[in-house]
């Protein structure tokens, strides 16, 4: 997968967002915990929305430094994120998190 720029994926993700209706401060808040945790390493490696045309959810999916467990304490704590599913990964010893970090529309 080709390396690319916060910037791109900031706007890719927005788009995404700002297509499901989602209130101004949520979608602020999942913008600004992924811009908070891709300066500590994180790597989206793919999303999709489920619910189209009518948003229900949006997964993402990413990798993260086994050492960044800041910002994965970050991520954790954001209200924002539906669910979050974390795998260790790594032979012989565990190098990053696969996450899998899921929005849906708030009311």
């Amino acid at each position: 997968m080709e390396k690319r720029s916060f910037e791109d994926v900031e706007h890719d993700l927005l788009t995404h967002l700002s297509a499901a209706n989602l209130p101004k401060d949520h979608l602020a808040s999942v913008s600004r915990s992924i811009a908070i945790s891709y300066k500590s390493g994180l790597q989206i490696v793919d999303w999709w929305v489920e619910g189209i045309p009518s948003f229900e959810k949006l997964v993402i999916q990413a990798h993260l430094p086994i050492a960044e467990t800041k910002a994965l304490q970050g991520l954790v704590q954001n209200e924002s994120f539906k669910a979050i599913e974390i795998h260790r990964k790594g032979i012989p010893s565990p190098e990053f998190f696969q996450l899998q970090l899921t929005v849906e529309h708030t009311k």
